[in-house]
């Protein structure tokens, strides 16, 4: 791959960024850059609610290094994580190192362009919906509602909200290099908001390489805008989710509703389930 690109720099959102940026952050944060154990218990909690069943098949999009993805074959499930950066694959890959209770697969690839066999009961993307442009979200709802989804199965999907990202335009926090991470360095994370096309953008700047500064986008829904982002992919709002408990909106509709909760929170959970279901 060549030197890494420079979202910020090259002032336009063009996907070439994505890989450069992950593959990069694998070595900055490590393995664990975010998730927790707690995390990993949270996420499987979800899907034990909405299935009683054990033979699930999940299907993990953008899986990174893999832990959430493994946390489900322990629990007995049948597991595929498709990643596309090699850096999150070098760390999944360790894991495929002990047996489980169920099946655990990683992919590397692109998840747009990734062909998988068969269908899943359930498909997760956490954390990441929202990298592309709205074609490209459109796309990769299509797929899973039309590729990729079982009937009577769902998807889940962490979506960014606008809210808190616009509140926290021109935050720097500085944070020190972590202790067990080899290529981990003194960071300067740097938060920026763009109104106009409501994307969220945070930069991580090395403290004593700020030339070797990357940033990653995410554009940020609101539901009322997921819900017209949906038309035509195949997919409805079965449930949405902050930090665990269901919301109740009248979506679509024209009553006020005054949610607080939405407006601390950096993203919100969506089930999805197919519409000719």
């Amino acid at each position: 791959m060549s030197n890494p690109k420079s979202l910020l720099n090259s002032g336009n959102y063009a996907s070439d960024w994505v890989k450069h940026f992950y593959t990069q952050a694998g070595i900055w944060w490590g393995a664990e850059p975010h998730d927790s154990a707690e995390e990993y218990i949270r996420r499987l909690g979800i899907v034990r609610r909405l299935f009683d069943k054990q033979n699930l098949r999940i299907l993990d999009l953008g899986c990174g290094s893999g832990s959430t993805a493994a946390a489900f074959a322990d629990a007995g499930y049948d597991v595929v994580g498709v990643e596309l950066n090699p850096t999150d694959m070098m760390y999944a890959k360790k894991l495929l190192d002990r047996s489980r209770p169920g099946k655990l697969t990683f992919i590397e690839a692109d998840f747009y362009t990734v062909l998988l066999d068969g269908q899943f009961d359930v498909v997760t993307w956490w954390e990441g919906f929202g990298l592309g442009s709205d074609a490209d979200q459109r796309k990769m709802l299509g797929r899973i509602a039309n590729e990729w989804l079982k009937p009577g199965g769902c998807a889940l999907v962490d979506v960014y909200f606008p809210a808190r990202p616009a509140r926290h335009e021109g935050e720097v926090i500085q944070l020190n290099a972590l202790p067990d991470v080899p290529g981990s360095v003194e960071m300067l994370e740097k938060s920026y908001y763009d109104v106009i096309n409501a994307r969220w953008i945070d930069e991580w700047q090395p403290v004593k390489n700020p030339e070797n500064a990357l940033a990653q986008s995410l554009r940020c829904y609101s539901p009322a805008d997921l819900l017209l982002l949906l038309e035509g992919t195949g997919l409805k709002v079965q449930e949405i989710q902050i930090e665990d408990e269901t919301i109740i909106l009248d979506l679509p509709g024209d009553k006020i509703q005054i949610e607080p909760a939405l407006l601390e929170a950096w993203a919100y959970m969506v089930q999805l389930v197919r519409e000719n279901c």
